[in-house]
């Protein structure tokens, strides 16, 4: 909605947009909708001949790029404010490099009518995020936390574990589709897209879609689709959470029966697909959180493993920590008194720390209950729910809480995870902050769509009162947390004992539970792991390896990773490298390295990478290329090839000559010297005068000095049809002649003058 105009002059706004509509989609970073590559290996051959020609169909809802956005029809997405207040900022400051990569997406933005321009009161500042898959600052954020915090909440149900359970029973083939930018599939309401105003370092723009970070986001797209799945009758075998699509069929034929009618309805409504993030026909896939396969449903996320794998105090603070979270549930615990007795004898004055076999056993016993009913309860989408969460320089904990219908608060799952050695260096803001996004990353499926509290001990983080940008990953987190629907609450160190406990004692590693890191691990199976280790006979014999359940490892760096062969750690590479779609070798280093170890591994993933015929054929950002080596002469004859260069450094003595200008034949060897006060381009003609008067100089080489690379340089060369052949930058051996000849002109001069009988320069 376009209201009173401020400023900028009509002109050069129109100018503005011209320009920025010069930028062209790089269609390239997507799919050839002629070629489907995907990989359907696990299928029988007639199954993937249908699956093919299926797609082949339906190729184009299959995007080019993630600027390649259909338009839902007969939806639209609003934005109502609980108080009419405009949310005004200024564009936040960043480098040129950013600032360029930002203003280029606004141009793509532009050309697609994704955004339009605006004269909104509404004003959110812009920045640059990491992408994790480009492996640089490229996602295009805008900061609505302070819309967020204005904007209508549109509580919206998301599809249960339980419901698909039921749902997928002998089911056994599953296909996931991605749908591409999905939230700019749906348009905004006119009157609402002057909220969305946002501004850059070069202008006022708002969205004509539902856009990325907007609190009510998740929910509006969540509502459209699943009434776009029932419209069409697909709610049998159809599910979705958000912008991930599940079909699940009991036979093949079925399977591509449902296919067919999900890929019409995509059709039909404007949608577009992602094919690199589309599985189809599977046995088994990742669904909500869980591995689905056959009649089992496994979740990928071990909610309990931070207290089953809580390690064993190793001194008396720590069983104090561990005490103090465990007090909190005394009354659920039968004989806690007796149970912890082996604990607390071990606090007692005059005693020696001993863990004994009975503080193991008390130990064990204790985790065990804290496992199971009555201390936990089961996660319940319509009650209330509680986080806390707590950092420490170890690592980072949380604890998901609710309250059961008899008015108690019980605990529903338990999260710590370890920090890495970047991480332990960062203020504890960053922490603290970390903390919080990284438990509602590991509890996303149940808090996306609902509306929770969070409980910090650090108080500049309530209701993230933070000051804009005060850096850049800080900034990235906050604007992560943006699509949640909760508030924090500042919760004193004293009373945050349990989280406090879970922070100090971490379990799951840094990488841990990362999907791209699952992906990586799942590519190869253990049995070909164990048949490449049982070829190599030296693995077994190798002193300070660790064989854990058939399989050996390696400690490095601090770390246990898999031992694998050069020979399979090439196999393992190319797997990594095309599931990933062709990824560059710093990601595939990422990817490989936390887990597996072989020889010469960085030298071989430069090796595929750089030998990928794909690659070469279709990315854009190729490796430098050199120039062939090449020789210049030798000469044929006079004046066919002439190099000239100066020599400074000769003011003093009464003369206002600083430079001796050297014009040299290669042929014959002969110098012509001239001297003057400067190096300018009027200087060098001045000496070439010299010879062109009676002589045809072919070429002429100089370094890249400005005078020799001006204009007038150059015309006059060209005037007298002279080619000028500039040497490698750096690099004056390449006009080797010229300088010899300086240094050996320059030794004599300099022993000329400062000999005993003081010679002048040319005299005997």
């Amino acid at each position: 909605m376009v209201g009173k105009k401020y400023n900028n002059s009509e002109s050069k706004t129109k100018e503005f947009k011209s320009q920025m509509l010069n930028y062209e989609i790089n269609f390239n970073e997507g799919i050839d909708v002629n070629k489907f590559d995907i990989d359907t290996t696990y299928l029988k051959d007639d199954q993937r001949t249908k699956i093919n020609s299926l797609l082949n169909d339906y190729k184009h809802i299959f995007a080019k790029d993630k600027y390649d956005v259909g338009q839902v029809k007969n939806y639209e997405a609003f934005i109502d404010l609980q108080v009419e207040k405009y949310c005004s900022k200024r564009p936040y400051r960043c480098s040129l490099d950013d600032r360029e990569e930002i203003e280029k997406q606004i141009g793509q933005l532009l050309k697609k009518e994704l955004i339009e321009e605006s004269y909104s009161p509404f004003a959110a500042p812009v920045t640059l995020a990491f992408k994790r898959d480009e492996g640089k600052k490229s996602r295009l954020c805008i900061d609505f936390r302070d819309l967020n915090k204005i904007i209508v909440p549109q509580p919206q149900p998301f599809p249960l574990i339980e419901d698909l359970m039921v749902k997928t029973i002998n089911c056994k083939y599953f296909t996931t589709l991605d749908i591409n930018s999905a939230f700019w599939s749906i348009p905004l309401r006119i009157s609402d897209r002057e909220k969305t105003g946002f501004v850059t370092q070069e202008g006022h723009y708002q969205w004509t879609c539902l856009p990325f970070g907007l609190k009510t986001s998740p929910a509006i797209f969540q509502r459209i689709l699943t009434n776009i799945i029932r419209k069409h009758n697909l709610s049998n075998y159809v599910m979705n959470y958000i912008d991930d699509i599940l079909v699940f069929s009991k036979t093949f034929d079925d399977h591509m029966n449902h296919l067919s009618k999900l890929l019409n309805a995509i059709s039909e409504e404007g949608f577009r697909l992602k094919l690199t993030k589309c599985k189809f026909a599977a046995q088994s896939t990742k669904f909500l959180g869980h591995l689905i396969k056959g009649n089992t449903i496994t979740p990928l996320k071990d909610n309990l493993k931070s207290i089953a794998e809580f390690p064993a105090p190793q001194n008396k603070k720590q069983i104090r920590q561990f005490l103090g979270k465990v007090n909190f549930y005394n009354k659920y615990i039968p004989n806690a008194t007796i149970i912890l007795d082996p604990l607390h004898n071990l606090l007692r004055k005059n005693i020696n720390y001993d863990w004994s076999a009975d503080c193991e056993k008390a130990f064990q016993t204790i985790k065990s209950i804290l496992c199971s009913a009555p201390v936990l309860a089961i996660f319940d989408r319509e009650a209330p729910t509680f986080i806390y969460t707590d950092a420490s320089i170890k690592g980072i904990g949380s604890i998901l809480k609710q309250t059961q219908k008899c008015g108690e608060i019980k605990p529903v799952a338990y999260f710590s995870k370890k920090l890495n050695e970047s991480q332990k260096k960062k203020k504890a803001i960053f922490l603290e902050c970390l903390a919080i996004k990284e438990s509602l990353k590991f509890w996303q499926h149940w808090l996306i769509g609902n509306s929770f509290t969070i409980y910090t001990d650090h108080k500049p983080l309530e209701n993230l009162n933070i000051k804009n940008r005060t850096d850049d990953e800080l900034g990235d987190m906050t604007h992560y947390l943006s699509q949640y629907n909760f508030v924090i609450k500042y919760n004193p160190g004293r009373n945050n004992t349990e989280a406090d406990c879970l922070s100090r004692n971490p379990v799951y590693e840094s990488h841990e539970n990362e999907e791209d890191n699952l992906k990586t691990i799942n590519i190869v199976k253990i049995e070909e792991i164990l048949d490449d280790q049982n070829k190599n006979p030296n693995i077994k014999n190798k002193h300070g390896f660790i064989r854990e359940n058939d399989i050996y490892y390696k400690w490095n760096n601090k770390k246990k990773k898999i031992i694998l062969s050069e020979d399979y750690s090439k196999v393992l590479i190319k797997k990594v490298h095309e599931h990933f779609c062709h990824i560059g070798i710093n990601q595939i280093e990422s990817k490989i390295r936390p887990f597996y170890t072989a020889p010469n591994l960085l030298d071989n993933i430069k090796l595929i990478c750089r030998q990928c015929e794909v690659c070469i054929k279709n990315k854009t950002r190729l490796n430098r290329k050199y120039g062939l080596m090449s020789q210049l002469g030798p000469a044929e004859k006079p004046f066919q090839i002439m190099s000239i260069d100066t020599v400074g450094g000769f003011g003093g003595n009464r003369s206002s000559k600083k430079y001796l200008h050297l014009l040299m034949d290669h042929f014959t060897r002969y110098a012509y010297i001239s001297c003057s006060k400067t190096q300018l381009a009027k200087d060098y003609i001045k000496l070439i005068d010299k010879v062109i008067t009676d002589n045809e100089v072919e070429i002429l080489l100089s370094d890249q000095y400005p005078a020799l690379n001006s204009k007038e340089f150059k015309e006059y060369l060209n005037n007298h049809s002279i080619d000028l052949i500039f040497t490698a930058v750096d690099a004056p051996f390449s006009n080797g002649h010229n300088e010899r000849l300086n240094q050996t002109l320059v030794n004599r001069i300099r022993c000329t003058l400062n000999s005993k009988k003081k010679e002048h320069l040319g005299q005997p």
